[in-house]
């Protein structure tokens, strides 16, 4: 154990397969059996399952399950599984243990995550799919799966036309979990925005004297490129951008002067963004850990703005 450290690593789970005594019924559970929406579970078992965990699609006289509910009930609600069911599913899609962890810890806390046409959309505990929309919808990727700017970017503009939020859980090689919130934001800052002519919190004081950085005086000089372009944009929202280097970003994006309050943004450009989603991971990690926000700029015409925070759910 490192020295000064008391406490102990967190124990990881590792779902095994197979019925816990603890907390089974007096009566057990019945197995699920195939159906064409999926696996079916008769009523009550059903009933209770749907009212109060949201879980399943209601048809008459019980419910369907997809591969990752059923799952969710193995490990939770004591649904007993056929001798070689798991292995089915392991050999007809790659996808399955990663997909089934995902769903255990995007439902964990209470939240109603619920497949629903191809989708994961979630209620809050305090609501239920046959009560109200739900909030958010989440999805799942690999660590090392690609970073999609513009499919995230088309996903959270359509999430947020609706007012919903974007979620994304990130399985890990050891089949750990951490999820995501993605928003778009609007930066702004209380600054008066520099001009060619005058830029007094511009540049850094030295030897008696200012010294400009690259991309300050490309943006005085009016050289037009995506940096300087970025640059002009971020300045006309009253921001001001400091060096990210210790913080393998860009910019550190200011509010304020920058003796006056720390930076709420560490800023990428597209052109600098990782290619999977474990950079991005360690980027927001890094970003958080010093008490600021990850935030990718990405223009499309115009510039918009991807926050990617760390989630947990029911906070």
């Amino acid at each position: 154990m490192a020295e000064g450290r008391k406490s102990k690593p967190r124990a990881r789970p590792t779902r095994p397969i197979g019925l816990s005594n603890e907390g089974s019924p007096a009566k057990p559970n019945p197995y699920p059996t195939p159906h064409a929406d999926g696996w079916f579970i008769p009523s009550p078992l059903s009933n209770r399952l749907y009212q109060k965990s949201a879980l399943g699609k209601p048809l008459d006289g019980g419910i369907t399950l997809t591969d990752e509910e059923v799952m969710f009930c193995h490990w939770h609600r004591h649904v007993p599984l056929e001798d070689g069911w798991v292995d089915e599913r392991l050999a007809q899609d790659a996808d399955f243990a990663h997909k089934c962890v995902a769903f255990d810890v995007v439902r964990s806390a209470g939240e109603k995550v619920v497949p629903l046409d191809g989708k994961w959309l979630r209620w809050s505990r305090e609501s239920h799919p046959s009560k109200g929309d739900p909030e958010a919808e989440v999805r799942w990727s690999r660590a090392r799966d690609s970073f999609d700017i513009q499919e995230i970017l088309e996903w959270t503009q359509d999430l947020s036309s609706k007012g919903m939020k974007g979620e994304l859980a990130i399985v890990d090689d050891e089949m750990d979990v951490t999820i995501y919130r993605i928003a778009l934001i609007e930066p702004k800052g209380s600054i008066k925005p520099a001009t060619k002519e005058e830029h007094p919190l511009l540049g850094v004081e030295h030897l008696s004297r200012k010294f400009l950085r690259q991309d300050e005086i490309d943006w005085i000089s009016g050289v037009e490129n995506q940096v300087s372009n970025l640059f002009s944009e971020l300045n006309s929202r009253g921001l001001l951008m400091r060096p990210g280097f210790k913080y393998g970003c860009r910019w550190r994006v200011y509010t304020t002067p920058v003796e006056e309050d720390h930076a709420p943004w560490l800023m990428q450009m597209e052109i600098d963004a990782p290619d999977n989603w474990e950079g991005v991971c360690l980027s927001v990690r890094l970003a958080e850990g010093v008490n600021k926000g990850w935030v990718l700029a990405v223009n499309r015409g115009v510039w918009r703005f991807l926050l990617i925070s760390r989630h947990l759910p029911g906070r």
